[in-house]
């Protein structure tokens, strides 16, 4: 890439309009993974609506434009395998089983389990049911050291199991990341560190965030691979990712993957994007992951405009419906705050 460029716009080597895949897939799985990313996509939509009727309090951060990496690397692990997201990552949390009524009921502060109201649908975890391992702290940087802990847990125990920690280009600064990565690498723990970088961190360029030109630039440090690909395609995120879960899992340490992609809409539903030019908005839009997988399954893919249509429709359905069953639900009462503490 020409330094001139600026890093927001891709490599040429990464950039395409058009996907395709070598794997043999059945038709039937790449349905699931197109409800997978159609559904995270209406239930953000439909989470951007609320938040601007007054029925959600606080922020409300969405993964429109995004969807293709979880939903690709999710797909690949193994059922004991554990992995954690912050709000970005619901692609991956309906492909693990996760109902949309659950997350917008949390959102709204509904007292469900296992939270009853005390934190937003952005701090979903549930290992035990999901495998989603819990958000630690307001920095998504310190999902690397927690992860490399429950790695190293994996490794003590024997365990051919992996760790996913799902961060983004503006984590990547504080000290966690490095401290984290540092660690894995010595004890050479079954850690992937997967980097979703959209572009901003908030309203701050990669340029402005750190001297080399991509996250995977420092991996060099920690002596650990690294590769960087197109977020955007499902297929290349499968290819990508099964290279560094397969590292990992044979014991060879960790791994990092840089995602290039970006985020359609603001840092949260508070953000106007007012710092992003309509030329940068436009060229990603072209490269819309949603937009991308349809093509390629109204081709070579074999599902016809009315199975996608269809398909469409029901995700739609399903998140009006799971907003019906959460606004019934009883919300959180004052009372119960220092219930379920352990030092109230």
């Amino acid at each position: 890439m020409s330094k001139s460029k600026p890093a927001i716009f891709l490599d040429p080597a990464l950039d395409r309009t058009s996907i395709e895949t070598d794997e043999t897939i059945s038709r039937d799985q790449l349905a699931v993974w197109y409800r997978t990313m159609r559904l995270a996509r209406a239930c953000d939509q439909k989470l951007a609506a609320l938040y601007r009727q007054g029925k959600i309090v606080g922020a409300v951060y969405l993964a429109i434009g995004q969807e293709a990496i979880c939903t690709g690397v999710v797909s690949l692990l193994k059922r004991d395998d554990y992995f954690s997201t912050v709000a970005r990552g619901l692609a991956g949390w309906f492909l693990r089983g996760v109902e949309p009524k659950h997350v917008i009921a949390r959102w709204l502060g509904r007292d469900i389990p296992p939270a009853h109201g005390r934190e937003l649908g952005l701090f979903f975890a549930d290992i035990q049911q999901y495998g989603i391992a819990p958000y630690h702290n307001g920095s998504m940087a310190s999902w690397i050291p927690s992860g490399a802990g429950f790695a190293l847990a994996f490794k003590i125990r024997k365990q051919p199991r992996v760790y996913i920690a799902f961060t983004g280009d503006g984590a990547t600064s504080p000290g966690d990341f490095y401290e984290g990565l540092n660690f894995a690498a010595i004890h050479k723990l079954p850690l992937v560190v997967v980097v979703e970088n959209n572009c901003f961190a908030y309203s701050t360029t990669i340029e402005k965030q750190m001297p080399v030109e991509n996250v995977a630039d420092r991996a060099p440090a920690f002596n650990i691979p690294s590769e960087i690909a197109f977020g955007n395609d499902i297929f290349e995120v499968r290819r990508v990712a099964k290279r560094a879960i397969d590292y990992a899992r044979a014991g060879n340490g960790p791994y990092l993957v840089e995602f290039k992609t970006f985020r359609a809409r603001g840092h949260g539903e508070h953000d106007d994007m007012g710092y992003v030019s309509a030329d940068l908005r436009e060229f990603w839009e072209k490269r819309d992951p949603l937009r991308l997988y349809a093509e390629y399954l109204s081709g070579a893919g074999g599902l016809d405009e009315a199975e996608l249509k269809a398909i469409d429709d029901e995700c739609v359905q399903t998140v009006e419906d799971a907003v019906v069953w959460a606004e019934a639900q009883p919300e959180a009462s004052p009372d119960s705050v220092t219930d379920r503490l352990f030092a109230p």
